[in-house]
Order: structure tokens, then C-alpha cells, then sequence
């Protein structure tokens, strides 16, 4: 990495300002020190080198609040029902150990060639991190667990085993990668457990990932504690509360601001959407995952209207067509009717303020890490969001920056 850099483009978008024709980012020691027009950028480091991006535009690194990294496209399973989906994927876990790390590598040189600068990645006992570590991404790998997997331990023995393996998976791993844990979801985990881990997660100051109220069967165990998804993991007889997934969870103790929920999609209610804000949880939205399993769709801008902090998650391979995280942002743009600015939002500085890292990441600001993603366009308008969203979208990411790092760059020959 070099210490003082200077990268510039036709445009500069900086998320939390204005756009800025022939616009700039210095970057220092890995941080972003000033972003402005590059006349006035250069006349403060003169002696920095300027990377220039010819007809591009630079925007901040997209942040992907939700995925998983170990699949891959060519046996993907059939769409939903979502239990139909997930059984198919549970008789595959056997043959799917011997390829996970290349599926795991491959889906983040794709997220990575797409713009993704930070990826919080869910796996079974964090299987993902070594690929997500080795990708020149930053990120979280969440750690899931099934208490099925520890017969005859109690809740507080098995929560204690994933923070533990959690722990250990952190030493040695390069900055700005981290591992934490995630609750899977209410029809895998267990109240108690997922009570202990929760308040596990807020003792140390982590974040805590989940999945819920993703499927209608989902919903049918929690309300009934029938469906297809009693049973599908073992014994899981704690269904039939009455109650949506987001209350059963409400009242389990899960739900606080250090949680982001992936999928929300089924029957979201407007008492559910309170509780949601009330607890100060955030959304990871996944919609094209959402439409393929037959989820249904999430109340996104009621949500935001809200205050609930909403990113974007392209889930993974098996569910989703693919690791960018700009092409799941603008099909979430054409589901809700959203701008380009809210876009672009929701595809950077949105996921970061989910994850509770938007001091460090997620817009161009002084101070923050220079994760950059440049952006083959040069709109000309007064609203340049939806141009370059579409051009990243669409495979238009010239170059990806991680902490002043150029670390994809399709331009250089």
C-alpha cells in the first residue's frame, strides 16, 4: 500500500455530499484525507501520485450487510418453496465440504471484482473465513451453530462453545477482518440459546447476525409449530408460539441494536415493523434471494420510514444470481420505486450503518478507510446515482480500492 495517493476521476461520489465533477480522494496512510476537486486536492499533497480513472466515477465501496460464500451456480436447487429449497441444500452438505473453499473463493473474487469492499459473510462455524480473509476484502465471517450439533449440552454450554471457536478463529487474521456469531434463525436455534448468545453478543460489544422471518413456513412453525420446517434440523419442538418470528424473538430477549436481521420478507407486519425499530435492529435486504424461494417481499420503505437501518445482502449462489452487491441494490431500487441517491445509499453507507461500522466506512469522508469502488460512467445530469448504479450493476466496476489498497483493477494492462 502506498502511504499518500491521490485517485481521480471524471466524477466523485461521495455519498454524504454533493457530487464533484473532476474530482478526487487523497488517501493517507489507508484513510481517506480529502475529497474534493482534484485541483484543490492536488495544490494540498503536490507530491502525492495521482492514480487517474479516465471516464469513471468513484464511488465508496459497496458494503454487502448479508451473504454467504460457500456455494456455487452450477448445482444450484430448484426456487421455493423455501423448505423444498432447503432440504435440497441439507442433502447436499455431505459432497459440499470438498468444494466449499473454492466456492467460497471464488464468490469473493466476484464480490470483490463487482465493488464490494466490506462483506459480513454467515457460514456454519465460520467455514467461509479463511477465503473471505484471503480475498482482499474487509469483513465479518458470523460464526453460526446448531444447537442439534451439541447433544446433551446445555444452552449456556453450547453458546459458550461458539464464542469460544469464534475467539480462536479471530487470532491471526489480518486487519479489518474479524469473526463473530450469528444466531441462524428461530427454527434452528433454540429460545434459550439464542437468549444466551444474544446477551453473550451484547456483553462483549459484538454484533450479532440472524436470519428471520425469511418464509411463510418459517412463519407457519413459529405461529403453529407445523410446516415444512418442523423437524427439518431434528427435534426443533419450540414452535407453536402464536406469535410472528420477530416477537417470538422480541420476547426470547434476541432483538437489540447490535442485530442485523437478514430477509425479513413474509408478513411483516406494522406491529412487527415497530418492534423492529423499538429494538433498534437492523435489516439486511436481500430481495432477489427473497423472490427465488418465494418469500415474498420486505417492507423496505416502511421500515426506513421507521428509522430501522436498512443494507443491502445478495445472500448467496444457491439463492441469489450473483456477489454484486450494486445488481441486488438496483433490482431493490425498481421493486420499491427508490431514486438512484437512495440507491447508492442503501448499496454503501445503508449496509455500514447496519453493521454499526459507518464511523469507519460506507462514504468518502476524512477519516474513514479509503474504500473505493471506480465506476466505468460519466453521467452528465444533476442526478448521477442512477447512471452509475446501473454501470456497476451491470459489471461496469473498473477498479476496487480496500484501505488505499488497489486490489482489482480491470484497466491496468
Amino acid at each position: 500500500m502506498v502511504d499518500v495517493a491521490i485517485f481521480a476521476a471524471d466524477l466523485v461520489l461521495p455519498v454524504c455530499a454533493s457530487p464533484i465533477r473532476d474530482g478526487a480522494v487523497l488517501v493517507e496512510n489507508g484513510r481517506v484525507a480529502a475529497v474534493g476537486p482534484l485541483a484543490e486536492v492536488q495544490r494540498e499533497r503536490p507530491d502525492a501520485e495521482v492514480r487517474r480513472f479516465p471516464r469513471c466515477a468513484i464511488t465508496p465501496g459497496a458494503i454487502n450487510a448479508h451473504a454467504h460464500l460457500g456455494f456455487r451456480r452450477e448445482d444450484k436447487p430448484p426456487g421455493g418453496p423455501f423448505s423444498d429449497w432447503l432440504r435440497e441444500l441439507i442433502s447436499k452438505l455431505p459432497e459440499k465440504e470438498t468444494w466449499t473453499p473454492k466456492a467460497a473463493a471464488n464468490s469473493a473474487r466476484e464480490a470483490l471484482e463487482a465493488g464490494t469492499t466490506y462483506m459480513a459473510e454467515s457460514s456454519p462455524y465460520g467455514e467461509c473465513l479463511p477465503q473471505l480473509a484471503g480475498s482482499g476484502m474487509a469483513g465479518t465471517v458470523f460464526a453460526e451453530f446448531f444447537p442439534g450439533d451439541f447433544p446433551g449440552s446445555s444452552p449456556e454450554e453450547r453458546v459458550t462453545a461458539i464464542f469460544e471457536k469464534a475467539r480462536k478463529l479471530r487470532e491471526g487474521l489480518p486487519p479489518r477482518v474479524d469473526c463473530q456469531v450469528s444466531v441462524h434463525s428461530p427454527y434452528t436455534v433454540d429460545p434459550e440459546s439464542a437468549a444466551s448468545a444474544a446477551r453473550r453478543a451484547r456483553e462483549e460489544g459484538s454484533v450479532l447476525a440472524i436470519h428471520l422471518q425469511e418464509s411463510p413456513e418459517e412463519v407457519e412453525f413459529v405461529r403453529g409449530g407445523t410446516g415444512g420446517l418442523a423437524g427439518i434440523f431434528g427435534a426443533n419442538t419450540w414452535g407453536g408460539r402464536g406469535v410472528s418470528p420477530v416477537r417470538f424473538f422480541e420476547e426470547a430477549g434476541v432483538l437489540a441494536p447490535n442485530v442485523v436481521a437478514a430477509h425479513l420478507a413474509t408478513a411483516v407486519s406494522e406491529q412487527d415493523i415497530e418492534t423492529l425499530a423499538r429494538a433498534g435492529v437492523a435489516a439486511a435486504h436481500c430481495p432477489r434471494s427473497n423472490a427465488y424461494l418465494n418469500c415474498g417481499v420486505a417492507p423496505v420503505p416502511e421500515m426506513m420510514q421507521r428509522g430501522v437501518r436498512v443494507g443491502m445482502g445478495t445472500d448467496g449462489l444457491w439463492s441469489g444470481p450473483s456477489m454484486n452487491i450494486f445488481e441486488e441494490t438496483l433490482f431493490a431500487v425498481e421493486l420499491h420505486g427508490f431514486d438512484g441517491r437512495t440507491g447508492l445509499e442503501l448499496a454503501t453507507v445503508g449496509g455500514a450503518q447496519a453493521l454499526r461500522i459507518d464511523g469507519e466506512t460506507g462514504s468518502l469522508e476524512a477519516g474513514k478507510w479509503a474504500d473505493l469502488a471506480m465506476v466505468e460512467a460519466t453521467p452528465s445530469g444533476g442526478h448521477p446515482e442512477m447512471e452509475v448504479l446501473k454501470s456497476a450493476a451491470g459489471g461496469g466496476v473498473a477498479a476496487t480500492v480496500v484501505g488505499g489498497n488497489l486490489v482489482y483493477d480491470r484497466l491496468d494492462t
